[in-house]
This record gives structure tokens, sequence and C-alpha cells, in this order.
């Protein structure tokens, strides 16, 4: 991960939310839908989707470019997507189960999520370790983040 200057960053900012902009949330929500990602996590990312901070007179879409570097994280990684939905499910079934599904339901999502999520991210990277997926997820993903508030926390500070 290379560290960039405060100008690269106010510069990366910018563009990335002159990019992300114009695009409304309706594209955002067809891209995830059709990742079959359940539409409870959907609309709940729409109140972020909405989100901007005003820096040094330039108005920053904060909210469309997490939304949006998640969706790309979602969607160079397929079959985790897919994982991740059909952990949900279980885990919601789970629920239907007279007297103890109720108990048992938060346990069951949180596991499906999390062995379906792991089992997708290792048929991507196509390795037949699940530790060996989750670290490589992680760090992807961490990186994609650093990346995005430090690019933030430069332009912020810069302005």
């Amino acid at each position: 991960m290379s560290t960039l200057t405060a100008d690269e960053s106010m510069l990366d900012i910018s563009m990335m939310s002159a990019e992300y902009g114009d695009r409304d949330f309706t594209d955002a929500m067809v891209d995830l839908a059709n990742k079959n990602i359940p539409m409870e996590i959907i609309t709940r990312l729409e109140g972020l989707w909405r989100k901007t901070k005003t820096i040094a007179g330039e108005t920053i879409n904060i909210g469309k470019i997490l939304v949006s570097k998640i969706i790309e994280f979602i969607l160079k990684h397929p079959n985790m997507a897919i994982g991740i939905a059909l952990g949900a499910a279980i885990g919601a079934l789970t629920g239907l189960i007279p007297f103890i599904g109720p108990l048992i339901q938060p346990i069951a999502i949180g596991i499906g999520i999390a062995f379906g999520g792991l089992t997708g991210a290792s048929m991507d990277i196509e390795s037949d370790s699940i530790m060996e997926s989750a670290i490589h997820l992680a760090k992807e993903f961490f990186n994609l983040l650093a990346d995005l508030f430090n690019g933030i926390a430069d332009y912020w500070t810069a302005s």
C-alpha cells in the first residue's frame, strides 16, 4: 500500500466524488440485487449513500464513494456474495423452527453468513483453505478501507 501525498489525496477524493456524484442509488441497488444481496442490506445502504461533506467549499459525496467501493468489492468476489446470501437465507429459515428457532436464529445467521462468505471467497481465489481465503479477503478489504479513509483524512487536513 502506497502512501499518498495530501495533494494526491485531494485529487483522488475529488475525482472519485465527481465519478460517483451523478450515479443514482437505483443503479447501485440494481447492481447489488443482481448479485442476490438481501434487500434488507441494500435498503440500509441508502442512508449511507446520501451522506455528503462540504470541505473547503466543495461537496464531497462520501457516502456514494464508500457504497460504490463496497459494490466494487462485492462484484470482484461474486462467489463470496452468493455464499453470504445463502448463509443469511439459511439463518433466516432457522427462525421458522417452532419454539427454539427464534432463539438460535441470530447465531445461525452469523455462522451462516461467515461460513457462506468464506466458502465463496475460497472459490473466488481458488484456494482450498478457508483460513487463507479469510486472510486474503481481510487484507484486500482493509487495504481498500485504509486507502479510502487515508485519502479522506488527508483531504480533510489539507483543506
